[in-house]
């Protein structure tokens, strides 16, 4: 199958907790009269049913529910990647490439995946699945050669253009005046769709306020979040980035929304020592292996005593349906000594949480963060009382 991070099954899910209609169900319009789903809001609700298939192993079904999504969004290529694994599944090579080659037609452009991808496993060896692969090299290259963000100009920011060998394109936005003591780094991942980098540029002089650099990639897929992504990001940027003057890159704060909030909490699980902070607005604890067996549940913190020493922020809405999956992770993750602090927004949806009314909250935090507080932790237990002497 096809998705943007990994697991690959978290963005289906994500989108399946953040829908407020629930499959096949109507919309109200204003006039009280009622329409159906667009095609495209159809199409995830597909989409998500698609992954719990594939993790069923109900191939021949999940073939079906790429059909009927394709003939929802023609134009997309991942429904034809998605029926090309299921029919590989089902043993159906030529058809399997010939919906390989639609997808790729259409745009498909993750070559790694789909090298990688047990789905088409039975039709690697075929000459043609090379020259597919080919060519979705050359699609990724143009896609991401014109997805150059240039930015914005902010009054009394300084930016900062690096393009590492092997890393994300990314600017750097800095105080004209930066003081000599290093700046803690805090680092954007975007949602699927777009950057959002000029929002970010206009919030920065309040973060640098707090002590922070700000790195926002400027050059990559703005679909979202892959593996390779993350890759680049972490084991190329984030080095190149620590090589500046006046930037102290060791445990970057990582702020994610959406789908860069999946990725910032994948990416804090996997290894909790590399970070120095973590902010996700609406993106969700999501245990990907219980989703991916049907089951809809929050995951457990990551193992051993490095997450204790990162405090991590939340900011979920409580018309988001994901918002559950934090009111069940909270009290473990707190007890196993996570620095947790979630703020539910009580009118907020799947969206934008950061509003101007949190911004002074937000910065509090950062501040805590930067002076190496440890913002959410439990207090410290009462010493206990002496044992009076005989």
């Amino acid at each position: 199958m096809s998705n943007s991070i990994a697991p690959r099954v978290l963005v289906a899910a994500a989108l399946a907790f953040a829908a407020v209609a629930a499959p096949g169900s109507v919309r109200a319009r204003a006039d009280g009269e009622t329409c159906a789903p667009s095609p495209k809001k159809q199409a995830e609700e597909i989409e998500g049913e698609i992954g719990g298939l594939f993790a069923a192993g109900k191939y021949a079904e999940a073939a079906e529910k790429c059909r009927a999504e394709i003939a929802l969004v023609p134009e997309q290529f991942g429904p034809q990647y998605n029926l090309a694994c299921a029919l590989a599944r089902l043993g159906k090579k030529d058809d399997a490439l010939a919906a390989l080659a639609k997808s790729v037609e259409l745009g498909f452009e993750d070559p790694d995946h789909m090298k990688a991808d047990e789905d088409l496993a039975n039709v690697r060896d075929e000459k043609s699945f090379a020259d597919l692969v080919a060519k979705a090299v050359e699609n990724d290259r143009k896609a991401e050669a014109g997805t150059y963000d240039p930015g914005i100009a902010v009054p009394g920011v300084t930016a900062i253009d690096r393009a590492p060998e092997g890393g994300l394109r990314y600017r750097l936005l800095v105080p004209e005046s930066a003081a000599a003591k290093p700046r803690r780094l805090l680092v954007w991942m975007h949602p699927s769709g777009g950057s959002m980098n000029d929002l970010i540029a206009g919030h920065s002089p309040g973060w640098m306020k707090q002590g922070y650099a700000v790195l926002v990639p400027t050059q990559k897929r703005w679909r979202g979040w892959s593996d390779a992504d993350a890759k680049r990001l972490v084991e190329k940027t984030l080095p190149d980035a620590a090589t500046i003057d006046g930037v102290d890159a060791k445990r970057p704060v990582l702020v994610g929304f959406s789908a860069g909030g999946q990725m910032a909490l994948e990416l804090w699980r996997k290894d909790p020592s590399r970070f120095g902070g973590l902010v996700v607005d609406a993106a969700y604890p999501l245990d990907a292996e219980a989703y991916a067996r049907g089951e809809r549940k929050a995951v457990g913190p990551p193992a051993g005593d490095a997450a204790k020493s990162v405090p991590v922020l939340v900011l979920v809405g409580l018309a988001d349906g994901g918002h559950k999956l934090w009111k069940d992770a909270e009290e473990p993750w707190t007890k196993a000594g996570v620095p947790l602090t979630v703020k539910y927004v009580p009118d907020g949806k799947h969206e934008w949480l950061l509003r101007a009314e949190l911004l002074p909250e937000f910065e509090k935090w950062l501040a805590d963060v930067a002076a190496g507080k440890l913002p959410g932790a439990a207090p410290a237990a009462p010493p206990a009382p002496a044992t009076p002497s005989r």
